[in-house]
């Protein structure tokens, strides 16, 4: 297993050159400001997702018309509500599934995920089946995709100003494996405005 995954990490890293390269060209001059790598809670799919100071700003705009605040008075604090409405806080500054951009479905992260989904399903088929196995598998891949993004980063592929981290779809884990790869991938000044978004995010 972990040989396989020895091997993916530069497909991995293509995939996200090639991809960062089309987001750049389809930005024009809007200001990245993250970039997470996202996987689902099995850990078969990845993806990349980016997002601009620009597209963040025009979903900030929608999240406070007065239609879209009361919906989230149903479900979020009120202090949390009244920092939206007033501008001071983003719900969607570091949610990947929000962003407005990704590798698209025909991108070489998306074959990636096609190798993920065949690795853990011969796994599913060995006799020794075993919710460790699984684990495991799921450990190297976060691992795998944190030292794709060292790499990355040490090329200059995100500028200095992106903040990175990995991330993973509708799972409890979330927001420890966020943390730690936050604080992994960038600066301590970085990780500290992560760290706080997510402290007030995450109540």
């Amino acid at each position: 297993m972990e040989q396989f995954f020895l091997a993916l990490q530069p497909v991995i890293e293509n995939g996200v050159r090639r991809a960062m390269e089309k987001i750049r060209q389809g930005i024009g001059k809007e200001h990245i400001y993250s970039a997470a790598l996202v996987t689902d809670s099995d850990c078969i799919t990845l993806f990349l997702a980016v997002n601009t100071e620009e597209a963040l700003a025009k979903r900030d705009k929608k999240d406070r018309t007065s239609k879209r605040l009361a919906d989230l008075r149903k479900y979020w604090p009120k202090e949390l509500v009244d920092q939206v409405a007033d501008g001071s806080f983003s719900l969607s500054r570091y949610v990947p599934d929000e962003w407005s951009y990704s590798d698209g479905t025909d991108s070489e992260l998306n074959q990636v995920s096609q190798q993920l989904y065949s690795q853990e399903e011969a796994l599913s088929d060995l006799d020794d089946d075993t919710d460790d196995v699984h684990e495991r598998f799921q450990e190297l891949l976060l691992e795998t995709a944190a030292c794709a993004f060292e790499k990355l980063r040490a090329e200059a592929v995100f500028g200095p100003e992106v903040l990175c981290f990995v991330s993973m779809s509708d799972d409890e884990r979330t927001p420890e494996i966020e943390d730690v790869s936050a604080q992994r991938l960038n600066t301590p000044e970085q990780y500290e405005q992560f760290q706080t978004w997510a402290k007030f995010f995450n109540g």
